[in-house]
């Protein structure tokens, strides 16, 4: 019985380990020329965040080189605790970009967006929601 305990520790153990090992289970999705988003996701370490508050992104313009990537953080919440907890109200955004590569977050009033440039350029964006008013960009050297 011992070592049928054992076999089957092990066997749960493989098991579990194939289903959480190096798989796609990122969320991120990959555009046919390499750019990566994660709609929603986590944010990605190491990468430069732009924060959404005040109606506002900050900063509204960074520089990345290609391959970086740049993480959205929803920070636009009033009362409670300021982070969407406690009684706070928060208030949605949705990032568009301007170039008409479909790349868009979800309307959300918490959360990360997270997206990889695998190519040089300038690319432009606003909140949906709110127009042009709130808008920013990336630059990719």
């Amino acid at each position: 019985m011992r070592q049928f305990r054992l076999v089957a520790s092990f066997a749960l153990a493989a098991a579990l380990g194939a289903c959480g090992g190096s798989g796609s289970s990122s969320g991120l999705s990959t555009s046919p020329g390499g750019t990566t988003q994660n709609p929603g996701g986590g944010t990605q370490p190491g990468a430069t965040t732009v924060t959404l508050a005040n109606l506002a992104f900050s900063p509204s313009s960074v520089t990345v080189a290609a391959g970086a990537t740049v993480n959205w953080k929803w920070n636009d919440c009033t009362g409670g605790d300021g982070y969407g907890g406690g009684g706070a109200t928060c208030i949605a955004h949705q990032i568009v970009f301007d170039d008409g590569s479909g790349f868009q977050s979800a309307s959300q009033d918490q959360g990360t967006y997270a997206r990889t440039f695998s190519s040089k350029g300038t690319f432009k964006y606003h909140c949906a929601i709110h127009g042009s008013a709130m808008s920013g960009e990336v630059i990719v050297q």
